[in-house]
C-alpha cells in the first residue's frame, strides 16, 4: 500500500484511487530521478572504467526493482483474486487441526517475507546512508572541495554533489528512492513466499483428509469425502495457476537481476580495497 502497488477492489472508493495514482506517480519519479542521471554519468561523465563498474551494480538493482513494480501494477487483478481465495480458504476452514496446519505454513511465509524486509532495507538502505554520510574530498583546480558520494552517482549537469545544499538534498532523495525500490523487491518477495506456502498448506490439508480416509468410523461417508477432496484438491490447482501466471514474471526478472548483481558483488570484492 506504500507504493501504490496494492489491488483495488469493487468497494475500493474514488480517494483511494486517487491516492495509489499519486503514489504511483511518486514512486516512479523517485526510481527515474535516480536512473536516468546514473545512466548519463556512466555514458557521458564518468571516465573512470573502474567507476563506472561500481555503478552498475547499484542502477541494476534499482531498474530491476522498477522491471517488478511494473510487474505488480499489471498484475493487480492477478493478486486480488490470490487474495481473495486465501481469504475464502481462512473463512471456510473449520476443523482445528486443518486451521493448524494451515497457520503453520503461514508462519513460514510471515517469516520469509520479513527476513527479505530485514536484508533487503538493512543492506541497501544502510550501505546508503552510510556511504552518503562520509563524504570524500576531491581537488578541483586548487581548491579541495567536499562530495558527497551517492550509491547511483548522479549527473552533474543535473546536480552538482560538490555544492551546498544541491549534494544533501541529491543524497536525501537518493535514500527516499532506495527505501521506494527496498520495498517493492520485498513485496513481491513476500507474495512469492507467501502464496506458495499457502499453497502447500493447502495440499497438506489435503494429505490429512486422505489419511482421515482410513478411519474406519467415516467409511460410511467415504464417496462424499472424495468429493468434497476432489473439489479442493481443484481449487487448490486453479489457486497454483493463477499464483504461477503472477510470480513467473517476478521470478524471471529476479532471477536475471539477482545473478547480476552476485557477479557484480564479487567484482566487488576482488577489486575494490
Amino acid at each position: 500500500m506504500p507504493v501504490g502497488a496494492w489491488p483495488s477492489t469493487a468497494s475500493t472508493t474514488i480517494r483511494e484511487k486517487v491516492v495509489a495514482t499519486i503514489l504511483i506517480i511518486i514512486c516512479y519519479a523517485l526510481i527515474a530521478y535516480t536512473v536516468i542521471p546514473c545512466i548519463l554519468n556512466i555514458l557521458l561523465e564518468e571516465t573512470d572504467v573502474q567507476k563506472k563498474l561500481l555503478a552498475v551494480g547499484p542502477l541494476n538493482h534499482w531498474c530491476i526493482s522498477g522491471i517488478n513494480y511494473f510487474s505488480l501494477l499489471f498484475r493487480s487483478r492477478d493478486i486480488h483474486r490470490c487474495v481473495e481465495h486465501m481469504r475464502t480458504d481462512w473463512r471456510t476452514t473449520t476443523e482445528i487441526g486443518d486451521r493448524q496446519v494451515m497457520l503453520k505454513y503461514a508462519k513460514v511465509g510471515r517469516f520469509v517475507a520479513g527476513l527479505c524486509a530485514i536484508f533487503m532495507h538493512g543492506g541497501v538502505f544502510s550501505h546508503t546512508v552510510l556511504q552518503g554520510a562520509t563524504p570524500k574530498f576531491e581537488c578541483i583546480g586548487n581548491v579541495s572541495v567536499k562530495v558527497r558520494v551517492l550509491l547511483c552517482p548522479s549527473y552533474s549537469k543535473f546536480v552538482d554533489t560538490t555544492q551546498s545544499p544541491a549534494g544533501e538534498i541529491a543524497l536525501a532523495l537518493q535514500i527516499i528512492s532506495s527505501i521506494v525500490v527496498n520495498s517493492i523487491t520485498v513485496g513481491a518477495c513476500s507474495l512469492a513466499a507467501v502464496f506458495a506456502m499457502h499453497a502447500c498448506g493447502q495440499l497438506n490439508v489435503l494429505m490429512r483428509w486422505l489419511n482421515q480416509l482410513n478411519d474406519r468410523k467415516q467409511q460410511k461417508t467415504v464417496q462424499h469425502r472424495m468429493a468434497i477432496i476432489v473439489e479442493h484438491h481443484l481449487r487448490v490447482l486453479s489457486f497454483v495457476a493463477r499464483m504461477e501466471a503472477l510470480l513467473n514474471q517476478i521470478c524471471f526478472v529476479e532471477l536475471l537481476g539477482c545473478t547480476f548483481n552476485l557477479c557484480m558483488a564479487g567484482y566487488y570484492v576482488i577489486t575494490v580495497r
